[in-house]
């Protein structure tokens, strides 16, 4: 009989393990996704119940688990950008790609901080290689069409998304949750003209290299271009 009940044991802490996990996992993506990427593992340990001693024996600090809970987001924000790089009407790709971005940012301040690079350049260096041939695609067919402007590039969408990103709402009252006005402003923009943009639009490589620089480093640093 001591030998059952010792064979028992161990399979019975291995499945509270898991449980206990997979409550952290879960407690990181609505904790993170409220507060921003600040939030500490003491915090998510206390969301999701469990024993903060227990946390650390999951995971050595936070940052192990927001990289779980980020490749989600990236995971997110790539679907959006293919589902707009689908649609049969490339204007209309366009504007299902900002709003639905919007969207995802207004109730998840952890991309805020991805997009400001507050956290690091690693996130944001996987989202713009993982959306970018989608955009490109959907900017291909938009300029087939004559419904966009020949100077706008793939890259240019990142700067765009992180300006709107800093008008969106996250839960502020009295500020719309999706800057519906400023999408449109920035749509209006798109639209071909007789006027080029200054310059060029920023590479990948430059928009990692901007990534890679810590944003109090940002000031002064000059153009994107």
């Amino acid at each position: 009989m001591a030998s059952s009940a010792a064979a028992v044991g161990p399979r019975r802490l291995r499945a509270d393990a898991a449980r206990n996990r997979q409550r952290l996992i879960d407690a990181a993506a609505e904790v993170f996704a409220e507060r921003g990427l600040d939030a500490t593992l003491d915090d998510i340990a206390r969301h999701a119940g469990v024993n903060v001693a227990t946390a650390y024996r999951h995971f050595a600090n936070k940052h192990e688990l927001a990289r779980e809970f980020l490749r989600q987001c990236v995971d997110q924000a790539v679907a959006i950008a293919e589902q707009a790089a689908a649609e049969p009407d490339p204007w209309a790709g366009l504007t299902h790609f900002l709003e639905r971005s919007l969207e995802l940012i207004a109730h998840n301040r952890a991309l805020v901080d991805v997009l400001k690079r507050g956290y690091g350049a690693e996130q944001f260096a996987e989202l713009l290689e993982r959306t970018t041939a989608a955009l490109e695609r959907l900017l291909a067919r938009a300029r087939a069409a004559g419904v966009v402007r020949e100077d706008v590039a793939a890259t240019d969408f990142p700067p765009i998304l992180e300006m709107l990103a800093a008008i969106t709402g996250l839960g502020i009252p009295g500020v719309p949750a999706v800057p519906h006005r400023y999408i449109g402003l920035v749509l209006a923009g798109l639209r071909p003209g007789q006027d080029r943009l200054p310059s060029k639009p920023p590479s990948q490589e430059l928009l990692r290299r901007v990534a890679q620089t810590k944003p109090e480093r940002l000031q002064g640093a000059g153009s994107l271009t």
